[in-house]
């Protein structure tokens, strides 16, 4: 199997993690359960693209700083993207920034949260267990830092994962497409240059710091949710 990495960071924000890029975090995340598939990054956001969308097998967006509701070339470029993946029936999962463009793309909408960032470890519960989670959880905690949110989900999208302060936290469009609004991938040390990069551009101390105690001492189900990523490729 082949997977593609669509890598949504600009360059000019590789520096905020050491210069460790988000796909970069997603084959180290995912190749200890996927060591049978190949793990390709491919950096849209810089104009890397693969030559035919059938070069890859299915496909992973991740995280981005931007939103999906601004206006550059490569984001209409990836929502056409998406689309083009659905119609195809091409396997799709997207993370923070690539669930919201998925859901997007697909007819739903994003917005700004009202509340402010969600933020550092956050819970949630599994309100419909899908056949790729194995072992089954039904509560989970991971790693989230976002602004916007997917506000409502596009045709024929289903949330199973559902918490109060994040109502479609992960969505499905049948076996072939998923959205997952938190990060898995992340390491706690990114999440801490994260917040320290959102001080210097001068967000709320307070709300910066209630994020970074949410961190402490807190394990996160991130390899779970390797697995269940994997697994949802794989099914």
């Amino acid at each position: 199997m082949k997977l593609g990495i669509l890598d949504t960071v600009p360059r000019n924000y590789w520096s905020t993690d050491l210069g460790i890029t988000e796909s970069e975090k997603f084959v180290d995340f995912l190749q200890p359960v996927m060591a049978d598939t190949t793990l390709d990054q491919l950096f849209v956001a810089e104009g890397e693209w693969p030559a035919q969308l059938d070069d890859y097998d299915a496909y992973l967006i991740t995280g981005s700083p931007c939103s999906v509701n601004e206006e550059y070339p490569w984001i209409e470029k990836l929502s056409q993207f998406v689309r083009d993946c659905v119609k195809s029936q091409i396997k799709l999962a997207g993370v923070c920034f690539g669930h919201q463009i998925i859901a997007s793309a697909l007819g739903g909408t994003v917005e700004r949260r009202r509340e402010g960032w969600f933020l550092g470890m956050k819970a949630f519960d599994i309100v419909d267990v899908q056949t790729w989670m194995s072992p089954i959880q039904k509560q989970c905690e991971i790693y989230h830092i976002n602004q916007d949110h997917v506000k409502s989900l596009p045709p024929n999208a289903e949330c199973i994962v559902h918490s109060e302060l994040c109502n479609n936290s992960v969505f499905v469009i049948g076996d072939r497409v998923l959205g997952l609004q938190g990060h898995p991938e992340q390491p706690r040390r990114s999440m801490e240059n994260f917040i320290n990069e959102l001080l210097l551009l001068g967000a709320n101390p307070e709300e910066m710091e209630q994020g970074r105690i949410s961190l402490r001492n807190e394990v996160p189900d991130a390899n779970l949710w390797g697995r269940w990523i994997a697994e949802f490729f794989k099914h």
